[in-house]
């Protein structure tokens, strides 16, 4: 935040300005409290800042308030006292929600109101100071006025901001940690997966070879399928694409190994047909998924 100091060296707001704006103060001042009537008058026909100003009381408080800022235009002193009170003047239409835009209509207004009674009033000789001196108080007063809604929002977007860093943060650590999560699952699955086909082989070691071989042919298809998924998520973990043919392998696999494990038991023929369309629609519906990510590498 600059200083007003600075604000004035900026604008180069000099003891010149200051005695030529005091010296304006008697041609001004008879037109004070016309100019606050028509700058309310334009604001109550505006719909967005007469809401602002049903309150007759108030109206009239501001009306007052707004008549002192407008003699100390060309009274003074330009301290640090005169730099609060213009803060403390944004902060309050921060605060009721008007919008910066009828700051700056509001201040376009007696700027033209204060530059036509230089031009009439004003010594011809001194005309040309006069209205440099006013353009660069009532530019300083809109600076510092401003400044205090640009600020804020700048406060508002830094709040936000941060707080969407936060969040993002934390749903990319949480998902990764799901992530972790699901290759653990991934991994208890591929060993419950070996189970099945050890106790697949038991039975042939048995002697009960039809059933032991069908078994085994269908855990070892769904190993398969652990493996994939788990070289998947790696890969996916790692930078690498989503597959989503190996979930409609899945599928496919499933409905495979609930054929071989039906055969081994007594179904009708509409049982068995079920079984055969749901391999023949998985498997069309793998080929498909197949062709459509191949097209994308």
């Amino acid at each position: 935040m600059r200083t007003f100091q600075e604000i004035k060296e900026n604008y180069r707001f000099n003891d010149q300005d200051i005695e030529t704006l005091k010296g304006l103060l008697p041609v001004v001042e008879p037109h004070v409290e016309g100019i606050v009537s028509d700058f309310y008058s334009l604001l109550l026909g505006i719909p967005d800042t007469a809401k602002f100003l049903q309150d007759a009381t108030k109206l009239a408080w501001l009306r007052e308030m707004h008549q002192k800022w407008l003699r100390a235009l060309f009274q003074g002193p330009y301290d640090e006292v005169y730099f609060h009170r213009l803060q403390r003047i944004g902060h309050a239409h921060v605060r009721i929600g008007l919008s910066a835009h009828f700051v700056y209509v509001g201040m376009n207004l007696i700027r033209r109101h204060l530059t036509q009674i230089i031009e009439t009033e004003a010594d011809p000789r001194q005309r040309e100071g006069a209205l440099r001196a006013v353009a660069k108080i009532l530019d300083l007063n809109l600076d510092i006025i401003a400044r205090t809604y640009h600020e804020e929002e700048l406060r508002r977007v830094f709040l936000s901001q941060k707080l969407d860093s936060l969040l993002i943060r934390f749903s990319q650590r949480f998902t990764f940690g799901l992530n972790i999560l699901l290759v653990v699952g991934l991994l208890g699955l591929s060993l419950g997966a070996v189970g099945l086909v050890v106790q697949d082989v038991a039975h042939i070691i048995r002697g009960n070879l039809a059933q032991g071989l069908v078994g085994a042919m269908g855990s070892v298809l769904i190993l398969w399928v652990v493996i994939e998924l788990l070289d998947m998520e790696i890969d996916r973990l790692q930078g690498g694409a989503f597959k989503l043919q190996l979930f409609v392998g899945l599928a496919l696999v499933a409905f495979i190994r609930k054929v071989l494990v039906a055969s081994l038991a007594s179904h009708d023929l509409w049982t068995e047909g079920l079984y055969l369309a749901g391999i023949l629609v998985c498997g069309m519906i793998f080929w498909l998924v197949s062709r459509a990510e191949a097209g994308k590498k």
